[in-house]
């Protein structure tokens, strides 16, 4: 994909006009700190939008990793093969409802046994760092399919 640029006029903090590039490649946006000329139009509507972004990277510059086990608070769990039956829908419950209270959530594109969905957050998920996101609205999600991506149902890929 190609890149594209777009260079925007905001007010800092001290009320200062700065003038940066916003560079969108492959739905990825870069800042660049710059200067030049020229300032678009739709200043307005860019100023919230370019405000934000800088306050989620100065939010998140520093931010510490940790695995999903710890964040979620260390759970005492019964391990897959002995987690079986009755007892491993309660106990896939109340897994999922840990994970949702600390906002993480797994998604499943195509239906597995409920043994190997258990298996797969505590064996696979829980060793995942991901970003120390408590006391906040932040949201992590994982896929499945994008640990194991030979389970993708052919029907669904796109050419």
């Amino acid at each position: 994909m190609a890149k594209r640029k777009k260079t925007v006029a905001v007010k800092s903090k001290k009320n200062k006009k700065e003038k940066i590039d916003l560079i969108i490649e492959d739905d990825t946006i870069l800042l660049e700190d710059i200067t030049a000329e020229p300032i678009l139009e739709d200043v307005e509507d860019d100023t919230e939008f370019i405000s934000r972004v800088k306050e989620f990277e100065e939010k998140h510059k520093n931010s510490k990793l940790i695995n999903v086990y710890k964040l979620i608070g260390k759970p005492s769990l019964v391990k897959t093969k002995k987690n079986q039956g009755k007892n491993l829908k309660s106990e896939y419950d109340k897994l999922i409802t840990l994970l949702d209270k600390n906002h993480i959530i797994v998604h499943f594109q195509n239906d597995y046994p409920l043994s190997e969905k258990y298996r797969f957050i505590t064996e696979e998920i829980f060793k995942q760092d991901v970003e120390n996101i408590k006391n906040s609205n932040i949201r992590i999600s994982f896929i499945y399919e994008d640990f194991h991506p030979e389970l993708i149902d052919e029907d669904e890929v796109e050419i």
